[in-house]
């Protein structure tokens, strides 16, 4: 074959190839029908949830587009051999789909088939950018090189942004996490029930941070249709992963079952939240001096001895 092809033809076809199961992958899952997206819609609408979802991207698709477990034909058939292939948990991936906001049945079999088909579509874009682009001889120490670059770098490209999309909710969670918390304080004082004061705290919070609305909203959802209401809150704890809110809603479960005082921890856990928030702005402001030490030597200290020592040298120059 490399006989009768160029390997400029050659190159091409592999990532047209390669292109062609990636783009199929991804689009399979996006043609099923979506049947829990209209029931949760339809719940959405009867609740209010609407004005929650006025802000940035459409909440209610994103919200109806959660829960609901891969149905039994789909995991057998294609999630599992693809998760073998792969080497990840199901599990703890479809967990950290949910922690990044990613929650539709087609969430994790598109994960998968990027983590499967992109190496090779890098690989032969490398290869391609490598013999046609930069004339680099198709050598076997090249050919490997590049495929290996490519290739490894397509591998380890979706769990680096998937860890960073869940970074980013997390810390725009935990930024208006105090904030959230005197809200809820307040709608609770006002004579609010759990269910409303969420939905009117999502609704309250969307400007300020879209992540944290998003997830309450969801939990107002699931408080109302699922028959297990310390299942909606636990499930809002496994979606953010933070401590803040394992810590209150373990008071609201409590509130739940024995009908404690939900107004004086809720108090509590706000100031707690307040002081961490400070304490890490503390922490962030006292590592400031070591992370400029070496700007300061670099660029600014060099600059400094030219404007200090410059005249007495000129003037040496000039004597």
């Amino acid at each position: 074959m490399l006989q009768v092809l160029s390997p400029t033809a050659l190159a091409v076809i592999m990532v047209a190839a390669a292109g062609f199961l990636l783009v199929l992958g991804m689009a399979l899952p996006k043609l099923q029908k979506e049947t829990l997206q209209k029931r949760l819609a339809k719940v959405a609408i009867e609740h209010g949830g609407t004005k929650a979802m006025a802000f940035d991207k459409p909440l209610l698709q994103r919200m109806a587009a959660s829960g609901g477990n891969q149905n039994s034909f789909k995991q057998k058939y294609l999630i599992a051999p693809l998760a073998r292939m792969t080497k990840d948990n199901s599990g703890k991936l479809q967990l950290r789909l949910k922690m990044a906001g990613f929650r539709g049945n087609s969430a994790m079999t598109t994960y998968l088939m990027a983590r499967l088909f992109l190496p090779a579509v890098l690989a032969g874009l490398f290869l391609f950018y490598g013999t046609a682009v930069l004339g680099k001889e198709m050598s076997i120490k090249n050919v490997l090189i590049m495929l290996g670059a490519g290739g490894a770098l397509g591998y380890f490209l979706p769990p680096m942004l998937l860890s960073n999309r869940i970074q980013k909710r997390q810390k725009s969670i935990q930024g208006a996490w105090p904030d959230a918390l005197d809200l809820l304080l307040i709608c609770v004082e006002a004579g609010y029930g759990i269910d409303a004061a969420l939905m009117r705290l999502a609704d309250e919070m969307g400007a300020r941070s879209p992540e944290l609305a998003e997830e309450i909203s969801l939990t107002a959802l699931e408080l109302s249709y699922l028959q297990d209401r310390a299942k909606a809150l636990d499930n809002l704890v496994d979606r953010t992963g933070l401590e803040q809110v394992r810590h209150v809603v373990g008071s609201l479960k409590q509130t739940e079952r024995y009908g404690t005082d939900l107004g004086r921890a809720l108090r509590v856990h706000a100031q707690e939240s307040r002081d961490l928030r400070l304490e890490k702005a503390k922490q962030k402001a006292a590592a400031l001096p070591p992370k400029l030490t070496a700007p300061m030597i670099l660029f600014f200290l060099p600059i400094l001895f030219v404007i200090l020592i410059s005249p007495a040298v000129i003037q040496i120059v000039q004597g």
